[in-house]
Formats: structure tokens, C-alpha cells, sequence
């Protein structure tokens, strides 16, 4: 070790070193309480200060047993550094229950407070398991309708991509589904404090409607559009959306793909209001009948032309 420390130590004896320390990585992790950490923080000292200094008196140590001693109280650091962040870090992590569902799909689930909430099709969350402190939900993708429970003490939020929606008690609904340039926030009853990555952004009031691009990062706030809320009744109502959009709220809902080789119908936008009890092919035929389009099938891909 003396030699290892002062770096004259031949290859055999450095190597034996090395995989000595190494041995320690295949070790159980040792769980210390508060109390023990703190016996082990002063254990550790307790070694290494009479090697430092004798009362008053003054020593010159061994360049070797410099390095020891300096190794053994960074090392013991470090070991109760990384116990402590190991044993806490997991007790403070937060436990999530993840949501989905599929095509055409609406499902209804009930959070630990008592909130309602209303998946759309092809929606993905994570509700927080724990809400006795906090009440977090994650809005990976889709589109839910909330009926919160009020609470003063615990805020309700809802993180969407780069947007953070606040509540205390209200309904309102989200659509944020990833494929779609713009993530929609409308009320229906109450108020919600809307924020981005950095920032406040907005505060909503009863039939008031957030639009908020990903591409420009820009928003606006706009009355209420009853496109946003129509889907709890069964209607698919499309309001001025790209070819894009559409065809993204087409495989969401119906299962099927729409395409196009037409510059011209690709630059068209489309308004129209579909049931979702329809089936794809008779939801595409209105679409496409509305547009004055024709439809061919092949497969589960429906091609749009003039």
C-alpha cells in the first residue's frame, strides 16, 4: 500500500490493488439509519484526526501517510454521501400509475382525491399514487377532460409537454396528443393558472381556451371552441385542422391511415363532425364527401383524391 500511495509499486502489486478496490463494487449496499450514518461519519474521524495532530503538538507526517489520510476522509465522505442520497433519494421518489388507452377507445379512472377524469382515445397518463401532499399528473399523450375536487391545500397539476397546467378545484380539458403542432387548455367551470418551462403564461377563466404552438412556442387565448369538448358526447368535430392534424384525430380515433399524393389536398383544411360510433369507412367517406373527394381502400390505408 505504501508504495501503491507513492506511485512505486511494480505492475503485479498495482493490479492487486486495483482489483481489491474493485471487489467492493460487487458489495451489497449497506442501509444506515440517520443515527448510524452520523456513528460512522465520527468513527471515520475518529481515525484519521490523531493521525493529523497530537494535542498541540506538531508533526510532520510520512508523504505516504498524507495521502492515506487524505484518501480515507474523502473516501468516507463519499461512502456516507452516497448511503444517504442512496437511502433517502429512494424514499423521496415519487410513484406514478400510468393510464393508456387504445384506438376509438374512451376510458374513465378515478384519481386518489376523488377527481374524474375522461381519457380520449389513443391517450397515455401518469397519475402520482400518493396524494396526500401533492397532486401531480403527467399528460404524456391524448387528451383528457378533468373534474377536479377542490382543495385549497394541495394543487392540482397536470405537466403537458411544455406546458403545466394548476388547478384547485375546477373542469377543464387537455388535448396534447404529439403528433398535433398545437396542445389546447379550455375550462368549463372554475379558473386554471397555465405555465411553460420557464414561465406563467396565462390565467384561464370559465370558457376561456389556451392555444399553444410547439413549433413557435407562441400562444394565444381564445373563447371556448366546442370542438375541444364535443368528444365526451361521442362527436368528432374537426374545426379548420391541417391534412396533418386530420390525419393524426383519424388514426386516433378510427385505426385507419389517410394519404394523399395531392399537393392540393395536402394544403387543404378540414372542418367537419363526425360520430364516433361510425366506422372508419363510413368516417372517411362523410370526410371525404364533405371535401368533395373520392376514396380508395387499400387495406387499412384510405387514399384521398379529387
Amino acid at each position: 500500500m505504501k508504495r501503491y500511495l507513492l506511485g512505486n509499486a511494480h505492475d503485479e502489486d498495482v493490479r492487486a490493488v486495483d482489483n481489491w478496490y474493485d471487489s467492493f463494487d460487487t458489495e451489497d449496499l449497506v442501509s444506515l439509519s440517520k443515527e448510524e450514518t452520523a456513528a460512522t461519519r465520527q468513527e471515520i474521524w475518529d481515525k484519521v484526526a490523531p493521525v493529523l495532530s497530537e494535542g498541540r503538538k506538531v508533526r510532520t507526517l510520512p508523504s505516504y501517510l498524507k495521502v492515506a489520510a487524505m484518501i480515507l476522509v474523502i473516501a468516507g465522505a463519499a461512502v456516507t454521501f452516497f448511503l444517504l442520497h442512496h437511502r433517502y433519494g429512494q424514499q423521496d421518489a415519487i410513484a406514478f400509475t400510468t393510464f393508456s388507452t387504445g384506438i376509438g377507445e374512451k376510458k374513465k379512472v378515478t384519481t386518489p382525491d376523488g377527481s374524474q377524469l375522461l381519457l380520449n382515445a389513443g391517450t397515455t397518463i401518469r397519475i402520482q399514487n400518493d396524494f396526500s401532499n401533492t397532486r401531480k399528473i403527467e399528460l404524456v399523450d391524448g387528451e383528457v377532460f378533468f373534474d377536479v375536487r377542490t382543495d385549497a391545500q394541495r394543487p392540482f397539476t397536470v405537466t403537458s409537454g411544455h406546458l403545466t397546467t394548476t388547478v384547485l378545484g375546477t373542469s377543464f380539458n387537455i388535448m396534447a396528443y404529439k403528433e398535433l403542432d398545437n396542445l389546447s387548455i379550455g375550462v368549463v367551470d372554475g379558473k386554471v393558472s397555465v405555465a411553460g418551462d420557464s414561465a406563467p403564461l396565462s390565467v384561464l377563466m370559465k370558457e376561456e381556451e389556451l392555444v399553444f404552438s410547439r413549433t413557435t412556442k407562441t400562444y394565444k387565448k381564445i373563447p371556448l371552441d366546442e370542438s375541444l369538448t364535443a368528444w365526451q358526447s361521442g362527436r368528432l368535430v374537426l374545426n379548420d385542422l391541417s391534412f396533418d392534424d386530420m390525419v393524426t384525430i383519424m388514426k386516433k380515433n378510427y385505426g385507419i391511415d389517410v394519404v394523399t399524393s395531392d399537393e392540393t389536398i395536402r394544403n387543404t383544411r378540414y372542418t367537419t363532425e363526425l360520430s364516433s360510433a361510425m366506422s372508419p369507412l363510413q368516417a372517411i367517406q362523410v370526410l371525404a364527401a364533405i371535401h368533395e373527394l373520392k376514396v380508395t381502400r387499400k387495406n387499412n390505408q384510405f387514399f384521398l383524391a379529387k
